[in-house]
């Protein structure tokens, strides 16, 4: 059993506000703790999607410790059953009241109304560090009624603070399965200046039960899913730091995916990654995050006749797994389908500080600075480029009315109002750096008519349309290993006109010890005869054979030395005829970081 020292709670804040220090955010919950001291440190889930405080109060085999009602002189027991239900997980336990103490910030010892969990199902999980909940929500979620009052109710009641909370979730670039220590911070009773960047931007909270607000539309890839609003409001729309993931319903959802599967890079994708069922893996070296859309989230701003914009770049819903394979990288889908509610859960609110201002009927949104290079790459937070009046709204104003709001608001639309710190940027677009003993390559195929081929080493661009030696069918480029050096570049028309044999000799008179980069642009295969495969496929390539009409093909080959094994040398993709660009070739891409001393 746990003793509990004065029988009393202590609150430890890590500043002189009251703030959370969540550790490793683990499924099902985003786990983004408060500390309490019972002897030792219990972790406790913050979560604005409910409203009861409870702790673990019976051993538990995936609980390490646990609070014991009978160590404490100050527990008095209320004799009532409670239980709680969630998306995922539920528990039963005995309501009472207990003491806390809170040294710092807000000073002072708080009689506030705690349960006990004696039983629980899918809510305490293997791995999982919390041992208890607490829940920041109004009291009409309380359970068993309304009249149990809220923990954040007891102390704006007891210690006279203002009824305003605000909330930074850290672990910005950290797996979900990571066993670091994610930081954060829950400020009660106001806003902490360095918690935040910039302005912050409010949308009112339309009913007070969960923190409900009002989605005008969504966009991916900078195009509106043209849906009725309703669809996004038609049971709630929730800000819930309980939730890891986006959850849309069914509606939204396959919208979502349908337009991200209809402008993503990828081909044929299997559906059980998009319902939560199947991982998608690629090789260590590949940084799949450039093959997907953003998304954007609109909502309502206090001036009902304007709106803001959250736009969230894939870094934050393709959500990378540790511990898959020795060679690959897999990643999960950060949205999944609801029966009911839209809930901006964690995977919208790492990164962003939100505050949750009961006192005005408002959350707001604002750019945290903890987010780290990866998430704040993918968060944007701008007013929206011309006002957007929600549907509700204008069937309700004549179209002239709604003309000259338009015209007078246009030149502030036009202005952003928050825009993250664009992440430093790496050789050849990477997303993370080479190390220092080694040399950056990234080479992209062609797409459709117009997106020609590039080829970057070393953040140079060999061949690209800039350099104007970019060409349809494949596209070479031979580089001096040991200088970094580019020897020689030259494309070879593999439509019109033999080409073939050239291709065959310039491949040849690349000097030993060169870096080969090759890529298609249109057609690479028509006039492309079996010598010339022949010679590819003696370089290492194993895809050269199974080329046709239009496929996209990017390939890096070493002469006279052996490149890695784990590096990503090669990638071959068919034409589709019912991909975005009808049957053009869609982009491919291949990247990664070659040693500098092979040779």
């Amino acid at each position: 059993m746990l003793p509990k020292p004065l029988g009393s709670f202590v609150f430890l804040p890590a500043s002189a506000h009251t703030c959370a220090q969540p550790p490793t955010w683990k499924p099902p919950k985003y786990e983004n703790h408060l500390s309490f001291l019972l002897f030792r440190q219990l972790n406790i889930l913050v979560d604005t999607g409910s409203s009861n405080f409870a702790v673990a109060g019976a051993p538990d085999p995936d609980v390490t410790s646990y609070f014991n009602p009978e160590l404490s002189s100050t527990y008095k027991s209320q004799g009532i059953d409670v239980t709680v239900k969630y998306t995922q997980g539920s528990w039963t336990g005995m309501l009472g009241t207990d003491v806390i103490t809170i040294p710092k910030g807000i000073n002072g010892s708080y009689t506030i109304n705690i349960a006990t969990i004696l039983e629980s199902e899918n809510f305490f999980l293997p791995g999982v560090k919390w041992h208890g909940i607490l829940g920041l929500a109004y009291d009409a979620l309380a359970k068993p009624s309304s009249s149990v009052e809220t923990f954040f109710d007891s102390l704006v009641r007891q210690a006279k603070i203002p009824n305003i909370f605000s909330l930074q979730m850290c672990g910005a670039g950290l797996p979900v399965s990571g066993s670091g220590t994610n930081g954060g911070s829950l400020i009660l009773g106001g806003i902490e200046p360095s918690l935040y960047k910039g302005d912050i931007w409010y949308t009112p909270i339309k009913e007070e039960w969960y923190y409900q607000v009002e989605i005008l539309k969504l966009e991916v890839g900078g195009q509106n899913l043209e849906l009725d609003c309703r669809e996004y409001n038609a049971d709630k729309a929730i800000v819930d730091s309980g939730t890891t993931l986006l959850r849309l319903p069914q509606k939204v959802f396959s919208a979502v995916v349908q337009a991200i599967v209809r402008t993503s890079l990828i081909q044929e994708f299997s559906s059980g990654f998009w319902t939560g069922s199947q991982l998608a893996c690629w090789d260590k070296t590949e940084r799949p995050w450039s093959l997907f859309p953003k998304l954007s989230i609109y909502l309502r701003d206090e001036n009902s006749s304007r709106s803001f914009r959250i736009s969230i770049l894939p870094q934050l819903y393709i959500q990378p797994i540790l511990g898959i394979g020795e060679n690959l990288q897999c990643y999960r889908f950060g949205i999944s389908s609801s029966t009911n509610a839209l809930v901006i859960g964690a995977t919208v609110m790492e990164g962003f500080y939100v505050i949750f201002d009961r006192a005005q009927r408002r959350v707001g949104f604002a750019v945290s600075p903890c987010a780290g290079f990866v998430k704040l790459s993918g968060l944007l937070l701008t007013a929206l480029a011309s006002w957007y009046l929600g549907c509700f709204l204008s069937t309700l104003i004549p179209e002239e009315v709604l003309s000259a709001s338009i015209t007078n608001l246009q030149d502030i639309g036009k202005k952003p109002v928050i825009r993250a710190p664009d992440p430093k940027r790496q050789k050849c677009d990477h997303w993370s750096p080479c190390s220092p003993g080694s040399y950056a390559y990234r080479v992209l195929s062609g797409g459709g008519k117009e997106k020609l081929a590039k080829i970057c080493f070393e953040d140079n661009l060999l061949i690209s349309e800039a350099k104007g030696n970019v060409g349809r069918g494949i596209n070479i480029a031979i580089v001096n290993y040991k200088t970094g050096e580019v020897v020689a570049t030259k494309f070879f028309d593999m439509w019109d006109g033999d080409h073939s044999a050239d291709m065959v000799a310039f491949i040849a008179n690349a000097p030993q010890g060169s870096l080969l980069f090759m890529v298609t642009h249109d057609d690479g295969s028509t006039r492309l005869k079996n010598d010339a495969k022949k010679v590819v496929e003696e370089l290492g390539s194993k895809e050269i054979q199974n080329i046709k009409f239009r496929s996209s093909w990017a390939f890096v080959a070493a002469k006279g030395f052996k490149l890695p094994d784990n590096i990503q040398k090669e990638k071959i993709n068919h034409s589709d005829k019912n991909n975005r660009y009808g049957g053009w070739p869609a982009e491919i891409q291949i990247e990664g970081c070659i040693p500098r001393n092979l040779i």
